[in-house]
């Protein structure tokens, strides 16, 4: 896959461009539909599948200071759209002044003389241009004229939901981590690089790779049934999103972790890149009076997660 930072940047023409356009954020199975018929019309004439999309979300440069509730990092969409198989990735820069482009300039100038498109692939609800008034009448008055074809993606549905970044967004935010995967297609996740803890999960008898939220969704504060990834491999384990209420001291609360225990096995995990899959939630999360108290639940959360987990479908994620 190549990844083009902004339209301007691309220097080189693309043969039988076929075009789609949108945030893509969390690549879900709807998105998944328009990225895979967007390829498929590429290869039916031997041409490119092109993906322009955004960066930072167009919230961000809207309205300065919000906090977007990513599901995936900016980079982690970028490797799902070339997992998919997608042939180049234009990565828009937002700015408020891009914003205020009329639907017919940015038909014109981006998608017409910049990128020469001969098909567009675009989901049900997509609108685009200032203030999104550029609605699918508008875009197929545009295609029509110009002779680019156009097809529409109707709303992809899973048991009788329709799928969609902000359903899935409410999902995660009430805790429901296993709904939002039959959405997404996988499990939500989040990745980094372990860091250094202050050892209490070592001296209990449940050490734990921690990991700071990243810039993305954070999930309701509790305990998880989850998957851990090191170096390929997936590992069963249980999960602590939180602030760690039982170790707190008077009124100042802790930051935030995601706090991973392995089941049944024990790695030196401290400065390796590390990933953890949501796969269902267990309880909130709880102080509780000591040690011995909180040892006795986390054996508990341990068992019910190995028990759920052994009925779960894991996968790499990319």
């Amino acid at each position: 896959m190549e990844l083009v930072r902004g339209i301007e940047a691309l220097s080189h023409s693309v043969n039988h461009p076929v075009v789609t356009i949108g945030n893509f954020d969390g690549v879900h199975l709807g998105h998944q539909k328009i990225i895979q018929l967007a390829i498929e019309k590429a290869r039916g004439k031997g041409g490119a599948s092109i993906a322009y999309t955004f960066r930072p979300h167009p919230q961000v440069a809207l309205r300065p200071g919000s906090q977007v509730q990513l599901l995936t990092t900016y980079d982690e969409k970028l490797e799902l759209l070339e997992k998919l198989g997608i042939d180049l990735v234009i990565e828009e820069p937002f700015s408020r002044e891009f914003s205020t482009i009329e639907p017919e300039i940015f038909f014109n100038e981006v998608l017409l003389r910049k990128l020469s498109a001969e098909t567009i692939v675009v989901g049900y609800d997509f609108a685009f241009g200032k203030e999104r008034h550029g609605h699918l009448e508008a875009l197929e008055h545009f295609c029509k004229s110009a002779g680019v074809g156009l097809f529409v993606v109707q709303p992809q549905r899973i048991e009788g939901e329709v799928v969609s970044s902000s359903k899935i967004r409410q999902h995660l935010l009430s805790g429901e981590v296993d709904a939002a995967k039959r959405l997404m297609g996988r499990s939500f996740f989040y990745r980094g690089i372990v860091i250094k803890g202050e050892g209490r999960g070592h001296k209990i008898g449940f050490p734990t790779a921690n990991l700071k939220l990243e810039d993305k969704l954070a999930l309701p504060y509790g305990v998880y049934a989850t998957w851990a990834i090191h170096e390929g491999i997936l590992y069963p384990s249980v999960t602590n999103v939180g602030v760690r209420p039982t170790f707190q001291v008077g009124t100042r609360e802790l930051p935030a972790l995601v706090e991973t225990h392995l089941l049944n096995t024990t790695i030196d995990l401290y400065g390796d890149s590390f990933e953890v899959q949501f796969e269902s939630r267990l309880r909130g999360e709880k102080r509780f009076t000591g040690i011995e108290q909180l040892k006795a639940q986390i054996r508990l959360d341990a068992d019910e997660a190995e028990r759920r987990l052994t009925k779960a479908s894991p996968q790499l994620t990319i």
